[in-house]
Protein backbone atom coordinates (compact mmCIF):
# COMPACT_ATOMS: atom_id res chain seq x y z
CA UNK A 1 0.00 0.00 0.00
CA UNK A 2 1.23 3.39 -1.25
CA UNK A 3 1.08 6.18 0.97
CA UNK A 4 -1.64 7.84 -1.04
CA UNK A 5 -3.55 4.91 -0.30
CA UNK A 6 -2.90 5.45 3.41
CA UNK A 7 -4.67 8.77 3.74
CA UNK A 8 -8.31 7.68 4.41
CA UNK A 9 -9.18 9.84 6.97
CA UNK A 10 -12.18 12.53 6.50
CA UNK A 11 -10.13 15.29 7.21
CA UNK A 12 -7.84 14.21 4.83
CA UNK A 13 -7.71 16.89 2.06
CA UNK A 14 -6.60 16.11 -1.49
CA UNK A 15 -5.02 17.87 -4.29
CA UNK A 16 -4.52 17.90 -7.83
CA UNK A 17 -1.05 19.10 -8.75
CA UNK A 18 1.20 19.83 -11.75
CA UNK A 19 4.97 19.68 -11.46
CA UNK A 20 7.39 21.13 -14.22
CA UNK A 21 10.65 19.73 -15.34
CA UNK A 22 13.38 21.56 -16.14
CA UNK A 23 13.51 20.36 -19.64
CA UNK A 24 9.65 21.81 -20.06
CA UNK A 25 7.69 18.38 -19.08
CA UNK A 26 4.48 18.80 -17.56
CA UNK A 27 3.90 15.96 -14.52
CA UNK A 28 0.41 16.14 -13.50
CA UNK A 29 -0.68 13.76 -9.56
CA UNK A 30 -2.33 13.94 -6.70
CA UNK A 31 -1.56 14.10 -3.17
CA UNK A 32 -3.06 14.99 0.44
CA UNK A 33 -2.25 17.69 2.71
CA UNK A 34 -1.32 14.85 5.80
CA UNK A 35 1.14 16.44 7.91
CA UNK A 36 5.24 16.89 6.39
CA UNK A 37 3.60 14.69 3.11
CA UNK A 38 5.54 14.70 0.26
CA UNK A 39 4.38 14.01 -2.84
CA UNK A 40 4.81 10.08 -3.82
CA UNK A 41 5.18 9.56 -7.07
CA UNK A 42 4.20 5.94 -8.43
CA UNK A 43 4.19 6.05 -12.22
CA UNK A 44 7.00 5.26 -14.53
CA UNK A 45 7.21 8.71 -15.95
CA UNK A 46 8.19 9.73 -12.38
CA UNK A 47 10.50 7.18 -11.72
CA UNK A 48 12.06 8.15 -14.82
CA UNK A 49 12.81 11.58 -13.35
CA UNK A 50 13.53 10.49 -9.90
CA UNK A 51 16.07 8.08 -11.31
CA UNK A 52 17.46 11.26 -13.44
CA UNK A 53 17.05 13.63 -10.41
CA UNK A 54 15.62 16.47 -12.78
CA UNK A 55 15.03 19.40 -10.61
CA UNK A 56 11.20 20.33 -10.50
CA UNK A 57 8.75 23.45 -9.61
CA UNK A 58 5.79 23.36 -8.34
CA UNK A 59 3.54 25.34 -11.22
CA UNK A 60 -0.11 24.36 -9.94
CA UNK A 61 -2.03 22.92 -7.19
CA UNK A 62 -5.82 22.77 -6.98
CA UNK A 63 -7.68 21.22 -3.55
CA UNK A 64 -10.33 19.13 -4.61
CA UNK A 65 -13.60 17.34 -2.71
CA UNK A 66 -12.37 13.74 -2.26
CA UNK A 67 -10.15 11.19 -4.07
CA UNK A 68 -12.62 10.29 -6.69
CA UNK A 69 -12.74 13.77 -7.78
CA UNK A 70 -9.13 14.77 -7.24
CA UNK A 71 -8.69 11.22 -9.95
CA UNK A 72 -10.74 12.85 -12.54
CA UNK A 73 -9.38 15.70 -12.75
CA UNK A 74 -5.95 13.68 -12.63
CA UNK A 75 -7.07 12.29 -15.82
CA UNK A 76 -8.48 15.30 -17.53
CA UNK A 77 -5.74 16.83 -17.32
CA UNK A 78 -3.46 14.12 -18.48
CA UNK A 79 -5.38 14.27 -21.63
CA UNK A 80 -4.53 17.48 -22.27
CA UNK A 81 -1.97 18.75 -24.89
CA UNK A 82 1.08 20.52 -23.25
CA UNK A 83 -0.35 24.16 -25.01
CA UNK A 84 -3.46 22.97 -23.38
CA UNK A 85 -1.80 22.35 -19.98
CA UNK A 86 -0.29 25.59 -19.84
CA UNK A 87 -3.78 27.70 -20.81
CA UNK A 88 -5.13 25.35 -17.90
CA UNK A 89 -2.16 26.33 -15.20
CA UNK A 90 -2.75 30.06 -16.23
CA UNK A 91 -1.59 32.73 -13.90
CA UNK A 92 -2.59 30.01 -10.87
CA UNK A 93 0.54 29.44 -9.20
CA UNK A 94 0.93 29.34 -6.01
CA UNK A 95 2.62 32.16 -4.41
CA UNK A 96 5.03 30.19 -2.60
CA UNK A 97 5.84 27.70 -4.95
CA UNK A 98 9.42 27.70 -5.72
CA UNK A 99 11.84 25.16 -6.69
CA UNK A 100 11.96 21.56 -5.50
CA UNK A 101 13.70 18.34 -6.73
CA UNK A 102 12.72 14.91 -7.22
CA UNK A 103 14.61 13.06 -4.69
CA UNK A 104 16.02 9.34 -5.13
CA UNK A 105 16.22 6.75 -2.68
CA UNK A 106 13.72 3.62 -2.02
CA UNK A 107 11.00 5.94 -1.42
CA UNK A 108 11.10 8.08 -4.32
CA UNK A 109 10.27 10.83 -2.69
CA UNK A 110 9.66 14.20 -3.74
CA UNK A 111 10.06 16.94 -1.23
CA UNK A 112 8.28 20.20 -2.10
CA UNK A 113 10.88 23.33 -1.08
CA UNK A 114 8.25 26.40 -0.90
CA UNK A 115 9.66 30.15 -0.90
CA UNK A 116 8.56 32.39 1.62
CA UNK A 117 8.59 35.46 -0.53
CA UNK A 118 7.25 36.08 -4.28
CA UNK A 119 10.70 38.13 -4.74
CA UNK A 120 12.53 34.44 -4.64
CA UNK A 121 9.54 32.98 -7.14
CA UNK A 122 10.84 35.64 -9.56
CA UNK A 123 14.78 34.93 -8.82
CA UNK A 124 14.17 31.31 -9.59
CA UNK A 125 13.29 32.35 -13.04
CA UNK A 126 16.57 33.62 -13.72
CA UNK A 127 18.13 30.30 -14.87
CA UNK A 128 15.45 30.71 -17.84
CA UNK A 129 16.96 33.16 -19.12
CA UNK A 130 20.70 33.08 -20.02
CA UNK A 131 21.41 36.62 -20.82
CA UNK A 132 21.44 36.63 -17.02
CA UNK A 133 25.01 35.15 -16.72
CA UNK A 134 26.78 38.16 -18.73
CA UNK A 135 24.81 40.93 -18.86
CA UNK A 136 22.65 43.12 -16.71
CA UNK A 137 19.52 43.27 -19.49
CA UNK A 138 17.24 46.49 -18.26
CA UNK A 139 16.10 47.06 -22.18
CA UNK A 140 12.71 44.93 -22.18
CA UNK A 141 10.98 48.39 -23.31
CA UNK A 142 13.20 47.85 -26.20
CA UNK A 143 14.12 44.11 -27.40
CA UNK A 144 13.96 41.44 -24.74
CA UNK A 145 16.50 38.42 -24.19
CA UNK A 146 14.66 35.06 -25.36
CA UNK A 147 14.37 32.85 -22.74
CA UNK A 148 15.59 28.46 -23.14
CA UNK A 149 12.11 27.96 -23.37
CA UNK A 150 11.34 30.24 -26.22
CA UNK A 151 14.92 29.07 -27.46
CA UNK A 152 13.30 25.71 -27.05
CA UNK A 153 10.30 26.00 -29.09
CA UNK A 154 12.12 27.88 -32.13
CA UNK A 155 15.00 24.69 -32.12
CA UNK A 156 12.25 22.30 -31.79
CA UNK A 157 10.39 23.39 -35.06
CA UNK A 158 13.87 23.69 -36.70
CA UNK A 159 14.36 20.52 -35.77
CA UNK A 160 11.36 19.01 -36.48
CA UNK A 161 10.95 21.15 -39.92
CA UNK A 162 14.35 19.77 -41.48
CA UNK A 163 13.55 15.88 -40.04
CA UNK A 164 9.57 15.71 -41.46
CA UNK A 165 8.97 18.80 -43.14
CA UNK A 166 5.51 18.94 -44.07
CA UNK A 167 4.81 15.55 -42.02
CA UNK A 168 4.77 17.72 -38.75
CA UNK A 169 1.70 20.14 -40.24
CA UNK A 170 -0.92 18.74 -38.24
CA UNK A 171 1.18 19.05 -34.85
CA UNK A 172 2.13 22.65 -36.00
CA UNK A 173 -1.94 23.18 -37.02
CA UNK A 174 -3.00 22.70 -33.66
CA UNK A 175 -0.26 24.53 -31.37
CA UNK A 176 -1.07 26.88 -33.58
CA UNK A 177 -4.81 26.82 -32.37
CA UNK A 178 -3.44 26.97 -29.05
CA UNK A 179 -1.62 29.63 -29.29
CA UNK A 180 -4.25 31.70 -30.62
CA UNK A 181 -6.06 30.92 -27.68
CA UNK A 182 -4.13 31.83 -25.38
CA UNK A 183 -3.26 35.01 -27.23
CA UNK A 184 -6.78 35.76 -26.87
CA UNK A 185 -7.15 34.79 -23.19
CA UNK A 186 -4.24 37.30 -22.58
CA UNK A 187 -6.61 40.11 -23.31
CA UNK A 188 -9.84 38.45 -22.24
CA UNK A 189 -10.86 38.21 -25.79
CA UNK A 190 -12.46 35.14 -28.11
CA UNK A 191 -9.80 33.01 -29.96
CA UNK A 192 -11.38 34.27 -33.52
CA UNK A 193 -11.01 37.83 -32.61
CA UNK A 194 -7.15 37.47 -32.77
CA UNK A 195 -4.82 37.06 -36.08
CA UNK A 196 -1.37 36.98 -36.17
CA UNK A 197 0.60 39.29 -37.78
CA UNK A 198 4.06 40.54 -38.49
CA UNK A 199 4.64 42.96 -35.92
CA UNK A 200 2.92 46.05 -34.40
CA UNK A 201 2.80 48.27 -37.66
CA UNK A 202 1.39 45.48 -39.32
CA UNK A 203 -1.46 45.33 -37.23
CA UNK A 204 -2.22 49.26 -36.77
CA UNK A 205 -1.93 49.15 -40.62
CA UNK A 206 -4.34 47.22 -40.76
CA UNK A 207 -6.85 49.22 -39.14
CA UNK A 208 -5.66 52.26 -40.44
CA UNK A 209 -6.18 51.14 -44.15
CA UNK A 210 -9.35 48.87 -43.62
CA UNK A 211 -12.19 51.26 -42.01
CA UNK A 212 -14.13 52.57 -44.31
CA UNK A 213 -12.84 56.84 -44.24
CA UNK A 214 -14.92 59.50 -45.69
CA UNK A 215 -13.15 62.86 -46.36
CA UNK A 216 -13.89 65.02 -43.51
CA UNK A 217 -13.40 62.62 -41.06
CA UNK A 218 -10.75 62.51 -37.72
CA UNK A 219 -8.83 60.49 -36.15
CA UNK A 220 -7.07 61.10 -32.54
CA UNK A 221 -3.81 60.92 -32.03
CA UNK A 222 -1.75 61.51 -29.19
CA UNK A 223 1.40 63.62 -29.60
CA UNK A 224 3.93 61.99 -27.54
CA UNK A 225 3.24 58.16 -29.60
CA UNK A 226 5.90 55.82 -30.85
CA UNK A 227 6.10 56.87 -34.99
CA UNK A 228 4.15 53.30 -35.44
CA UNK A 229 1.35 54.76 -34.18
CA UNK A 230 1.56 58.04 -35.95
CA UNK A 231 2.45 57.35 -39.66
CA UNK A 232 -0.28 54.94 -40.44
CA UNK A 233 -3.21 57.95 -39.67
CA UNK A 234 -0.80 60.78 -41.23
CA UNK A 235 -0.85 58.55 -44.57
CA UNK A 236 -4.74 58.79 -44.67
CA UNK A 237 -4.52 62.24 -45.43
CA UNK A 238 -4.45 61.11 -48.57
CA UNK A 239 -8.15 60.71 -48.42
CA UNK A 240 -8.85 63.22 -46.40
CA UNK A 241 -8.97 62.24 -43.17
CA UNK A 242 -7.66 64.76 -40.46
CA UNK A 243 -5.35 63.98 -37.70
CA UNK A 244 -6.19 64.90 -34.74
CA UNK A 245 -3.40 65.57 -31.82
CA UNK A 246 -3.83 65.04 -28.24
CA UNK A 247 -1.82 67.56 -26.33
CA UNK A 248 1.12 65.60 -24.01
CA UNK A 249 0.41 67.28 -20.18
CA UNK A 250 3.31 67.25 -18.28
CA UNK A 251 4.15 63.78 -20.32
CA UNK A 252 0.38 62.87 -19.77
CA UNK A 253 -2.79 61.95 -22.18
CA UNK A 254 -5.82 63.34 -20.58
CA UNK A 255 -8.77 61.99 -20.52
CA UNK A 256 -10.49 64.89 -21.10
CA UNK A 257 -8.33 66.43 -23.80
CA UNK A 258 -9.71 63.53 -25.39
CA UNK A 259 -13.75 64.67 -24.73
CA UNK A 260 -12.61 68.30 -26.03
CA UNK A 261 -11.02 67.37 -29.30
CA UNK A 262 -13.40 64.72 -30.16
CA UNK A 263 -16.53 65.94 -32.91
CA UNK A 264 -19.38 64.46 -34.81
CA UNK A 265 -16.96 63.50 -37.25
CA UNK A 266 -14.31 61.65 -35.09
CA UNK A 267 -14.43 57.91 -35.90
CA UNK A 268 -11.49 56.58 -34.21
CA UNK A 269 -8.97 57.34 -31.16
CA UNK A 270 -5.46 56.13 -31.58
CA UNK A 271 -3.46 55.64 -28.65
CA UNK A 272 -0.98 53.53 -26.72
CA UNK A 273 -1.37 51.63 -23.70
CA UNK A 274 2.04 53.41 -22.34
CA UNK A 275 4.16 55.63 -23.66
CA UNK A 276 7.44 54.08 -24.93
CA UNK A 277 9.42 57.43 -24.00
CA UNK A 278 8.99 57.62 -20.16
CA UNK A 279 6.61 54.89 -19.68
CA UNK A 280 3.05 56.76 -18.88
CA UNK A 281 0.11 54.52 -18.59
CA UNK A 282 -2.86 55.67 -20.26
CA UNK A 283 -6.30 55.28 -18.55
CA UNK A 284 -7.67 52.73 -21.42
CA UNK A 285 -11.19 52.65 -18.90
CA UNK A 286 -11.90 55.89 -18.80
CA UNK A 287 -10.38 56.37 -22.58
CA UNK A 288 -12.79 53.68 -23.33
CA UNK A 289 -15.63 54.96 -21.77
CA UNK A 290 -15.63 58.37 -23.22
CA UNK A 291 -15.35 56.93 -26.63
CA UNK A 292 -17.95 54.66 -26.52
CA UNK A 293 -20.46 57.11 -25.07
CA UNK A 294 -19.06 59.03 -28.34
CA UNK A 295 -19.50 56.45 -30.93
CA UNK A 296 -16.06 56.43 -31.27
CA UNK A 297 -13.33 53.36 -32.22
CA UNK A 298 -10.63 52.72 -29.92
CA UNK A 299 -7.30 51.01 -31.10
CA UNK A 300 -4.68 50.14 -29.07
CA UNK A 301 -1.03 49.91 -29.41
CA UNK A 302 -0.16 47.18 -26.48
CA UNK A 303 3.70 46.83 -27.34
CA UNK A 304 4.60 48.65 -24.01
CA UNK A 305 2.44 46.78 -21.36
CA UNK A 306 1.52 43.57 -23.47
CA UNK A 307 3.40 40.70 -20.67
CA UNK A 308 3.31 42.83 -17.75
CA UNK A 309 0.38 45.05 -17.40
CA UNK A 310 -3.50 42.80 -17.46
CA UNK A 311 -5.24 43.48 -20.42
CA UNK A 312 -9.24 43.40 -21.23
CA UNK A 313 -10.12 44.41 -24.05
CA UNK A 314 -13.91 43.88 -22.84
CA UNK A 315 -13.70 46.04 -19.73
CA UNK A 316 -12.19 48.70 -21.85
CA UNK A 317 -13.71 48.77 -24.49
CA UNK A 318 -11.31 48.51 -26.80
CA UNK A 319 -11.89 47.71 -31.16
CA UNK A 320 -8.47 46.66 -31.70
CA UNK A 321 -5.32 45.97 -30.49
CA UNK A 322 -1.80 44.81 -31.86
CA UNK A 323 1.48 44.21 -30.16
CA UNK A 324 4.36 42.77 -31.35
CA UNK A 325 5.81 39.60 -29.30
CA UNK A 326 10.04 40.83 -28.73
CA UNK A 327 9.83 43.53 -25.93
CA UNK A 328 7.99 42.73 -22.35
CA UNK A 329 5.96 39.68 -23.75
CA UNK A 330 10.01 37.73 -23.98
CA UNK A 331 9.17 36.56 -27.57
CA UNK A 332 11.00 36.77 -31.17
CA UNK A 333 10.58 39.65 -33.16
CA UNK A 334 8.60 39.34 -36.62
CA UNK A 335 5.55 37.78 -34.98
CA UNK A 336 2.80 39.73 -33.03
CA UNK A 337 -0.92 39.78 -31.82
CA UNK A 338 -3.59 41.46 -33.60
CA UNK A 339 -7.24 41.60 -31.89
CA UNK A 340 -10.13 43.06 -33.87
CA UNK A 341 -13.78 42.80 -32.14
CA UNK A 342 -15.77 40.09 -33.57
CA UNK A 343 -18.64 42.46 -34.57
CA UNK A 344 -16.23 44.39 -36.67
CA UNK A 345 -14.25 41.78 -38.50
CA UNK A 346 -16.57 42.32 -41.11
CA UNK A 347 -17.01 46.30 -41.15
CA UNK A 348 -13.00 46.23 -41.96
CA UNK A 349 -11.86 45.62 -45.15
CA UNK A 350 -7.99 43.55 -45.13
CA UNK A 351 -5.63 45.80 -47.09
CA UNK A 352 -4.14 42.25 -47.91
CA UNK A 353 -5.26 39.49 -49.91
CA UNK A 354 -4.64 35.99 -50.40
CA UNK A 355 -5.25 32.40 -50.21
CA UNK A 356 -5.42 31.94 -46.84
CA UNK A 357 -7.95 34.79 -45.98
CA UNK A 358 -10.76 33.19 -47.76
CA UNK A 359 -13.39 30.83 -46.28
CA UNK A 360 -12.37 27.51 -48.31
CA UNK A 361 -8.74 28.29 -48.04
CA UNK A 362 -7.56 24.59 -48.76
CA UNK A 363 -9.81 24.60 -51.99
CA UNK A 364 -6.93 25.38 -54.20
CA UNK A 365 -8.71 24.17 -57.24
CA UNK A 366 -12.15 25.90 -56.84
CA UNK A 367 -10.98 30.03 -55.78
CA UNK A 368 -14.00 31.36 -53.98
CA UNK A 369 -13.36 35.21 -52.90
CA UNK A 370 -16.09 34.76 -49.90
CA UNK A 371 -13.29 36.38 -46.93
CA UNK A 372 -13.91 34.45 -43.49
CA UNK A 373 -15.90 36.13 -40.73
CA UNK A 374 -13.52 36.75 -38.21
CA UNK A 375 -9.93 38.22 -37.55
CA UNK A 376 -8.23 35.23 -39.43
CA UNK A 377 -9.24 37.51 -42.83
CA UNK A 378 -6.49 39.58 -42.00
CA UNK A 379 -3.70 36.27 -42.13
CA UNK A 380 -3.34 37.07 -46.11
CA UNK A 381 -0.88 33.79 -46.05
CA UNK A 382 1.38 31.21 -44.75
CA UNK A 383 1.93 31.95 -41.31
CA UNK A 384 5.47 32.39 -39.35
CA UNK A 385 4.74 29.21 -37.60
CA UNK A 386 8.51 29.61 -36.00
CA UNK A 387 7.66 33.10 -34.48
CA UNK A 388 4.20 31.39 -33.60
CA UNK A 389 5.65 28.66 -31.33
CA UNK A 390 8.52 30.65 -30.01
CA UNK A 391 5.04 33.57 -28.83
CA UNK A 392 3.29 30.47 -28.05
CA UNK A 393 6.43 29.00 -25.15
CA UNK A 394 6.64 33.37 -24.12
CA UNK A 395 2.87 33.20 -23.03
CA UNK A 396 3.17 30.22 -21.61
CA UNK A 397 6.25 31.09 -19.30
CA UNK A 398 3.81 34.39 -18.16
CA UNK A 399 1.16 32.38 -17.87
CA UNK A 400 3.06 30.22 -15.46
CA UNK A 401 4.52 33.34 -13.75
CA UNK A 402 1.45 34.91 -13.33
CA UNK A 403 0.52 38.18 -14.71
CA UNK A 404 -1.01 39.77 -12.03
CA UNK A 405 2.06 38.79 -10.00
CA UNK A 406 4.67 39.99 -13.00
CA UNK A 407 2.96 43.61 -12.90
CA UNK A 408 3.61 43.92 -8.44
CA UNK A 409 6.80 42.69 -9.30
CA UNK A 410 7.98 44.83 -12.45
CA UNK A 411 6.55 48.42 -10.84
CA UNK A 412 8.31 47.27 -7.25
CA UNK A 413 11.24 47.31 -9.45
CA UNK A 414 10.08 50.60 -11.21
CA UNK A 415 9.71 52.21 -7.63
CA UNK A 416 13.31 51.47 -6.76
CA UNK A 417 14.53 52.94 -9.80
CA UNK A 418 12.77 55.94 -8.81
CA UNK A 419 14.15 56.40 -5.47
CA UNK A 420 17.89 56.16 -6.18
CA UNK A 421 17.18 58.43 -8.47
CA UNK A 422 15.51 61.13 -6.65
CA UNK A 423 18.44 60.07 -3.77
CA UNK A 424 20.69 61.21 -6.53
CA UNK A 425 19.25 64.57 -7.30
CA UNK A 426 18.08 63.30 -10.78
CA UNK A 427 14.73 63.79 -12.77
CA UNK A 428 12.24 61.15 -12.88
CA UNK A 429 10.63 61.95 -16.02
CA UNK A 430 7.81 58.87 -15.43
CA UNK A 431 5.24 59.24 -13.41
CA UNK A 432 5.79 57.79 -9.88
CA UNK A 433 2.86 56.70 -8.96
CA UNK A 434 2.14 53.12 -9.67
CA UNK A 435 -0.96 53.22 -11.17
CA UNK A 436 0.35 55.92 -13.97
CA UNK A 437 3.31 53.87 -15.67
CA UNK A 438 4.37 50.66 -17.04
CA UNK A 439 7.45 48.73 -17.10
CA UNK A 440 9.79 51.77 -18.07
CA UNK A 441 11.49 54.22 -15.80
CA UNK A 442 13.17 57.68 -17.47
CA UNK A 443 15.56 59.67 -15.55
CA UNK A 444 17.69 62.65 -16.76
CA UNK A 445 20.55 64.51 -14.88
CA UNK A 446 23.42 66.61 -15.10
CA UNK A 447 24.86 63.39 -17.40
CA UNK A 448 24.62 62.95 -21.09
CA UNK A 449 22.60 60.17 -21.81
CA UNK A 450 23.56 59.17 -24.92
CA UNK A 451 27.43 59.24 -23.67
CA UNK A 452 26.05 57.04 -20.49
CA UNK A 453 24.01 54.73 -22.14
CA UNK A 454 26.74 53.59 -24.56
CA UNK A 455 29.84 53.43 -21.92
CA UNK A 456 27.06 50.98 -19.37
CA UNK A 457 27.21 48.92 -22.71
CA UNK A 458 30.74 48.70 -22.34
CA UNK A 459 30.36 47.78 -19.02
CA UNK A 460 27.70 44.67 -20.11
CA UNK A 461 24.74 46.88 -18.43
CA UNK A 462 21.84 47.12 -21.12
CA UNK A 463 19.57 50.29 -21.02
CA UNK A 464 18.16 52.93 -23.82
CA UNK A 465 17.98 56.18 -24.21
CA UNK A 466 14.13 57.78 -24.70
CA UNK A 467 12.18 60.80 -23.97
CA UNK A 468 15.71 62.74 -23.43
CA UNK A 469 17.13 60.29 -20.56
CA UNK A 470 18.40 57.34 -19.66
CA UNK A 471 14.88 54.60 -19.94
CA UNK A 472 15.54 51.73 -17.69
CA UNK A 473 12.92 48.98 -18.29
CA UNK A 474 13.73 45.68 -16.01
CA UNK A 475 11.22 42.87 -15.93
CA UNK A 476 9.95 40.11 -13.57
CA UNK A 477 13.73 38.43 -13.51
CA UNK A 478 15.55 41.47 -12.80
CA UNK A 479 17.02 41.83 -9.59
CA UNK A 480 17.57 44.68 -6.83
CA UNK A 481 20.80 43.88 -6.96
CA UNK A 482 21.16 44.67 -10.56
CA UNK A 483 19.11 48.23 -10.18
CA UNK A 484 21.65 49.07 -7.72
CA UNK A 485 24.59 47.79 -9.49
CA UNK A 486 23.09 49.77 -12.14
CA UNK A 487 23.11 52.92 -10.48
CA UNK A 488 26.43 52.34 -9.05
CA UNK A 489 28.38 52.23 -12.18
CA UNK A 490 26.38 55.66 -13.63
CA UNK A 491 27.72 57.16 -10.16
CA UNK A 492 31.06 55.96 -11.22
CA UNK A 493 30.67 57.27 -14.54
CA UNK A 494 29.79 60.54 -13.84
CA UNK A 495 32.24 60.65 -11.07
CA UNK A 496 35.21 60.09 -14.14
CA UNK A 497 36.32 56.68 -12.18
CA UNK A 498 37.03 53.53 -15.13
Amino acid sequence: MNSLEKAKSPACRWYLYILKCRDGTLYTGITTDLPRRVLQHNSGTASRYTRSRLPVKLVYREPCRNKSSALKKEHKIKSLSREEKEAYIGGRIPEKAGPCMIAGGKRQKAAIIMNSTSKSVFESYRKEFPVTKKYIYLDHAGVSPLSLRVKGAIEQFLFESAGGGAFHYPKWAQQTVDIRRSCARLINAASDEIAFVKNTSHGLSIVAEGLDWRPGDNVLVYEREFPSNIYPWLHLRRRGVEAKVIPSREGRLLPEDIEKLADSRTRLLAVSSVQFSNGFRVDLKKAGEICQSKGILVCVDAIQSLGIIPMDVKAFNVDFLAADAHKWLLGPEGVGVFFCRQELAERLDPPLIGWKCVQNELDFDHPDLRLKKNAQKFEEGSLNLMGILGLGAAIALLFEAGTESIEKRVLDLGDLIIREAEKRGYTVLTPKQRRERGGNVTISGNFDPDSIRDALRAREIMVNVRGGGLRVSPHFYNTEAEIMTFFEQVDLLRAGTR
